[in-house]
């Protein structure tokens, strides 16, 4: 799973996607696309290797990708011999039908979000950087899932992205005030102070 603007490690150990990393280290996107119970979901986000952080001996790679553009797939090519060869497919890519979202909305998430940085033992939160709409910055910051991240990344409109984090976040933070008053208290030898 990979988001606009996301920045995650991959260790690539697998022939097909060696070769796939190995074609894409010097520039070209490739895609990211979530397979859930078997099934590879439609929508996926192009990726681009963003840092060689090591090459193995024996041809495995950890790299760091960026996640770019989202897309649809138009067209599935499977090849001859899956195990060897990685997918290709037809794609196009998508933007949403509401790029804009209002501003108490935008401040309610990051509110929300500077409260649970702040429960997490952040001393100074801060917006998430970044040039990739605001929902996507939030929801890469966290572990939120892969179900609730490709929600995120199929939706066409940034207030619905934003709502939708909204209601997940305010949703956590009770737990996460109960997880920071029991390590108080346990700091104060059970006494909570």
């Amino acid at each position: 799973m990979l988001l606009p603007g996301e920045v995650v490690p991959l260790h690539i150990f697998e022939e097909r996607y060696k070769l796939l990393v190995q074609e894409r280290l010097d520039g070209g996107e490739f895609g990211v696309v979530l397979v859930e119970d078997g099934t590879l979901r439609e929508c996926g986000c192009s990726a681009r290797v963003a840092e060689l952080l090591e090459e193995l001996d024996d041809g495995r790679l950890n790299i760091l990708v960026e996640g770019g553009r989202r897309f649809r797939i138009l067209e599935l090519r499977t090849p001859d011999d899956p195990e060897a060869v990685y997918l290709s497919g037809l794609i196009g890519y998508y933007e949403d039908e509401e790029p804009e979202a209002p501003e108490e909305l935008r401040a309610g998430v990051l509110e929300v979000f500077r409260k649970m940085l702040v429960l997490m033992g952040v001393d100074s939160p801060k917006e998430p950087a970044g040039e990739a709409p605001l929902s996507f910055r939030v929801a890469a910051a966290f572990d939120f899932g892969a179900a609730l991240k490709q929600e995120l990344l199929e939706a066409l409109s940034e207030s619905q992205r934003l709502e939708t984090l909204l209601r997940v976040m305010d949703a956590l933070l009770p737990q996460l005030r109960l997880r920071k008053e029991r390590e108080e208290a346990i700091r104060g030898n059970g006494k909570g102070y």
